[in-house]
């Protein structure tokens, strides 16, 4: 009795349909990726380098996407298998997933490989898992934050903390050079 109460449990509370799925593991993929990346920025920024140096924040990023890769990439190589698609082709939707960015969902878009129908979907769980992640971030600092900036939040000067969740271009990149380094970056993302 008590075994079949839990299997009907596992049953209702099970999540049905794989766009759903897919969303939330885009979503927690992201968070992680932020809460990992823009947190060691954050250490860093914040303790003013006494915490954290720029090896840090890569190693603090890299454990973020492979995290986030862990996270996101399950739920869609799952149905990639299920699918016969062990090797995905442009011929068949066979994503494997954790995009966990806005860009490389497109590119997947655009190469065939992720529907027109699920792109808003994937778009909308990385920008509501990035905010939260940032969210987080902050919660997280916060008393770091007021005591860095003096409660004074500003995004340019010394005590700047804007930094932390964005990045900003130098003042010697022109627009057309920042296009194209957005452009080859994503390139090299999506192989």
């Amino acid at each position: 009795m008590e075994r079949e109460n839990k299997r009907n449990l596992k049953e209702r509370c099970a999540l049905r349909h794989n766009i759903t799925k897919e969303f939330l593991a885009e979503f927690l993929g992201t968070f992680v990726l932020i809460l990992f990346g823009c947190g060691s920025v954050a250490q860093a920024v914040l303790s003013r380098g006494a915490q954290g140096e720029p090896l840090t924040i890569h190693i603090g990023f890299t454990l973020g996407v492979m995290m986030a890769v862990y996270i996101a990439g399950g739920v869609s190589a799952h149905r990639a298998l299920l699918h016969d698609c062990a090797i995905p082709s442009p011929a068949a939707e066979c994503d494997p997933g954790a995009h966990v960015n806005p860009a490389v969902s497109l590119a997947m878009v655009i190469l065939g490989r992720l529907k027109v129908a699920k792109f808003p979907v994937y778009v909308l769980a990385q920008f509501l898992g990035a905010f939260a992640g940032a969210a987080a971030v902050f919660g997280l600092y916060y008393d770091a934050f007021m005591d860095y900036t003096g409660g004074v939040l500003v995004v340019t000067g010394t005590n700047a903390t804007a930094n932390i969740f964005a990045s900003y271009p130098a003042r010697h990149l022109s627009v057309l050079n920042g296009f194209i380094d957005q452009v080859i970056n994503l390139l090299c993302v999506s192989m």
